[in-house]
């Protein structure tokens, strides 16, 4: 026999089931079941199933029942000591199974039992209580639970289920150290501090307590943590360079510049060096390649690198200029008193590097490069030549073994003679040797010996050109025909699946040719997933490309990005209207994306990629790589490079005759120009816009709307009256969703500027549009329109309903800042009303939001300042 009593009571015999449903007779057998093997009076059997105020002859119609019961379970209930019984194995009732699962451990199966209420077809004093006291039980083992998850490394997934789990319970310091522990394993550090930070604060307000002993450890743990640890992993093997080590080790803080040629070692000896210097700067190292010789366009601008930079100290987003001395000034705030190492990799020039030397005391710069750079105020330079002989013997004899390299010393010195003590020269040869451990050393130096292009040995580049042929020779032809199409990709990087589509191959099968070049050192993988090669590697690779197979190759893998950039896009973004988009050329792989952070990732790593494939692309694949990265470069302010990227989607659309995409560039221009502050041109684009779309009701309307949004605070009549407009051209055409916006956006600008019966008219005119469409975020921000009003008009209790709904809209729509704001003012709605306490409940939570999320709170904390004096 098997017996449920989570959902309706139910009893399985011989395999057959019996369902109770909301009867007496299954409240009967639930509340027996409960007890299984404890006898329960009579009295408590009529209270339990019929409540403490029971009808006159309770007794009589539990009797009646219980016969009906034994008739339909035979065997089941005894009589015994005044009372009844139920004697199975407790294991055979869902509850009691549920309990032993949980002690075993076995919290997953046991959690899969309770999806249904306990006994929740019976509504009696009693059974309420059982349910509040199963419901501790049930966070218990559901948080026994998440323990075993993040045991098992599922930090990301955990996020979403902990952060509610947290706002319902804001108090519970197991759960919020469980979610600074999930948000801590996702990468996200400091978020896992703010949120440490937030229930600090609300354990001091709501309960005059500090946190627990395990909160205060942890939060230390994770402050370590937080420095920013951005250097790349240490070369390995490393060896040699002693003097030049020395005098990093001696240089003041301050500036080093390391000078030398392609493949010499200078970034080896920098990476080396920080981490071995990386105990002198306890705040954290810094790190970015700059890219100053890769190929065109992928070079990184000092905006990008200083928004990188600020990211990692945790600087937050709304805190950051929009110009490049703005933000070059706050790195300087952020470090002033840090003691910080910052490798700034591979620069081209003086004026790449300058906007990111923030000249503080304690923060120690160590720049590379291949040219003499002018160099920066009070900076060292450390030329750095060929390595000397005895190290260039002691690198190669690392990597192919010492007992080889002792067996055969001469074959030795030609490998290090061929190779001109190059770094990279040694570590390719190196690898090539080391994958045939079966070769005696002085065969694989007679292959170079007897290269061509050992013509002149005073000429290094020819000397690594000859290294790198000497190792393509022993690559299999698969693999050295994808090292000689890696050559062709246009940005810093390249993903399994680009690599994949600009082979035309399997990713199982890319895979395998990738761990061949990785083996031969001809390609590396910094990060899992994304690989990468020397500049000269590189331009080795794209000479060897066949003319035959160039055009083709590069259509794949810039097919690739466009079409997977667009998947991310609708994801990123879904309320988007999809591009068409072409059928992608054969053997091109489209990634697909399930969630909104999937599709973030990998815009944000694919970012500097599109940015520089943009220019190579057809006139289509460059359109759609704009439209793609417009979104996303909006919200994550690399306000240059979308202006980039959308003035070179307008170049590509005069090559295709599609007015609506060239409106649309147009408007996402437009916005980037405002979002820098340059109205006057923004406004001359939307005008644009408003040309291209002349014929066109929605795409001037939507334009219209773009324009009120510039208009200032002063001027926000202007802004309704375009806005109205947009509205008209929006009924004239029939676009319902575009009909809400403008609606929305009218009730909003009548709310600022004080005519506050007209915003609520508006408002209540649009919230059934929104609630038929089941747009969350239009239902908040109209609720939060109809606060507004209410307030406006001196009825604070509507007001403060009103703030309520939107915070709840805004929270399900994952809109922080809009909640936070909604929360504010719902704060200020109770305050109104006379309700100071309701009052400070509402702004601590809009000050938990901001400061969760990174965004100022001034406003709000100068509410709460009084209250906590």
């Amino acid at each position: 026999m098997r017996f449920t009593v989570f959902g309706g009571v139910s009893a399985w015999v011989d395999g057959r089931a019996t369902e109770f449903g909301p009867t007496r007779l299954g409240a009967l057998l639930g509340v027996l079941l409960v007890d299984a093997g404890q006898v329960v009076g009579a009295d408590e059997l009529v209270e339990r199933v019929l409540g403490d105020a029971p009808p006159p002859r309770a007794r009589a119609m539990m009797q009646t029942w219980l016969t009906r019961l034994r008739q339909t379970v035979p065997g089941l209930v005894e009589r015994e000591a005044g009372g009844y019984v139920v004697r199975v194995d407790p294991l055979e009732i869902d509850l009691h199974l549920f309990r032993h699962l949980v002690r075993a451990g076995r919290t997953a199966e046991a959690l899969a039992l309770a999806k249904s209420e306990l006994l929740s077809t019976l509504d009696t004093p009693w059974a309420r209580q059982r349910r509040q006291d199963f419901a501790g039980e049930l966070l218990a083992a559901r948080l026994d639970h998440v323990d075993t998850r993040l045991n098992d490394g599922e930090h990301a997934t955990l996020v979403p289920e902990l952060r509610a789990l947290a706002a319902e319970r804001p108090l519970d310091e197991r759960i919020g150290a469980q979610l600074i522990e999930a948000l801590h394993g996702s990468g996200r550090t400091s978020d896992a501090i703010r949120h440490f930070e937030v229930l600090r604060a609300r354990l001091a307000t709501e309960l005059g307590a500090e946190p627990s002993r395990h909160l205060v450890t942890l939060h230390r743990r994770l402050q370590t943590a937080s420095a920013p640890r951005q250097l790349p992993a240490p070369p390995k093997p490393f060896t040699g360079r002693a003097l030049e080590l020395a005098e990093l080790d001696q240089a003041p803080n301050g500036v080093v510049v390391i000078t030398g040629t392609g493949g010499v070692g200078k970034t080896s000896l920098a990476v080396h060096w920080a981490h071995r210097a990386a105990e002198r700067f306890p705040d954290g190292q810094l790190y970015v390649n700059l890219h100053g010789f890769g190929p065109s366009g992928a070079a990184l601008s000092p905006g990008d690198a200083l928004l990188r930079f600020l990211s990692a100290l945790d600087v937050p987003r709304a805190k950051v200029p929009h110009d490049l001395a703005g933000q070059s000034a706050l790195l300087r705030d952020a470090l002033a008193d840090k003691r910080v190492l910052m490798l700034l990799d591979n620069a081209t020039d003086a004026d790449q590097i300058e906007p990111l030397l923030p000249r503080t005391p304690n923060t120690h710069v160590v720049v590379t490069s291949r040219t003499a750079l002018k160099p920066p105020h009070r900076a060292r330079s450390l030329p750095l030549g060929l390595l000397p002989p005895d190290d260039a013997r002691e690198l190669l004899a690392s990597r192919i073994g010492r007992d080889r390299a002792q067996a055969e010393p001469e074959a030795v010195d030609t490998v290090v003679h061929r190779c001109a003590r190059l770094p990279l020269a040694l570590a390719v040869a190196g690898a090539r040797a080391a994958t045939q451990p079966e070769f005696p050393l002085a065969a694989l130096a007679d292959e170079l010996a007897d290269l061509d292009a050992f013509a002149d040995d005073d000429d290094v580049t020819a000397d690594l050109r000859s290294v790198f042929s000497h190792s393509c020779k022993a690559l299999s032809p698969p693999a050295l025909r994808l090292f000689r199409l890696l050559g062709l990709m246009p940005g810093p990087d390249i993903s399994l699946a680009g690599a994949a589509s600009l082979a035309g191959l399997a990713l199982p099968d890319t895979e395998a040719l990738l761990a061949e070049l990785a083996r031969a050192n001809l390609i590396d993988e910094p990060e899992p997933g994304r690989f990468t090669c020397h500049d000269l590697l590189r331009d080795y690779a794209a000479e060897l490309a066949l003319p035959e197979e160039r055009a083709e190759a590069l259509t794949r893998l810039l097919d690739h990005l466009a079409l997977t950039s667009v998947e991310a896009a609708v994801v990123f973004t879904p309320s988007r209207h999809r591009p068409s988009t072409p059928e992608p050329a054969e053997g091109v792989i489209v990634t697909r994306f399930s969630t909104h952070d999937e599709a973030l990732v990998w815009l944000m790593a694919e970012h500097p990629t599109l940015m520089a494939a943009m220019p190579h692309g057809t006139p289509t694949q460059t359109w759609l790589m704009g439209w793609s990265l417009a979104d996303v470069l909006d919200r994550q302010a690399h306000y240059g490079d979308l202006l980039t990227s959308q003035q070179l989607a307008i170049a590509a659309l005069e090559h295709l005759d599609d007015t609506d995409a060239l409106g649309r560039t147009l408007i996402n221009l437009g916005r980037g120009l405002g979002r820098m502050g340059r109205l006057d041109e923004s406004r001359a684009v939307f005008e644009q816009a408003l040309g291209v779309y002349e014929g066109n009701p929605a795409g001037q309307a939507g334009v219209l709307l773009n324009i009120a949004m510039l208009c200032p605070d002063d001027r926000i009549d202007e802004a309704l009256e375009y806005t109205r407009r947009g509205l008209a051209l929006y009924e004239e055409c029939g676009d319902e969703y575009g009909q809400a916006n403008a609606l929305t956006g009218l009730a909003w600008g009548y709310g600022r500027i004080g005519e506050y019966a007209t915003a609520v008219e508006y408002a209540e005119r649009v919230m059934p549009m929104w609630e038929a469409m089941g747009h969350i975020i239009g239902q908040g921000e109209t609720w939060d329109n109809l606060g507004t009003g209410y307030y406006g008009l001196g009825d604070y209790e509507r007001a403060a309903h009103a703030f309520t709904q939107s915070s709840a809209y805004f929270r399900v729509g994952g809109d922080l800042p809009l909640e936070a704001a909604a929360y504010e003012q719902l704060g200020d709605s109770h305050l109104a009303a006379g309700d100071a306490e309701q009052a400070r409940r509402a702004w601590q939570k809009s000050f938990e939001l901001r400061s969760g999320a990174g965004l100022s709170a001034d406003s709000v904390r100068r509410k709460l300042e009084p209250e906590r004096e």
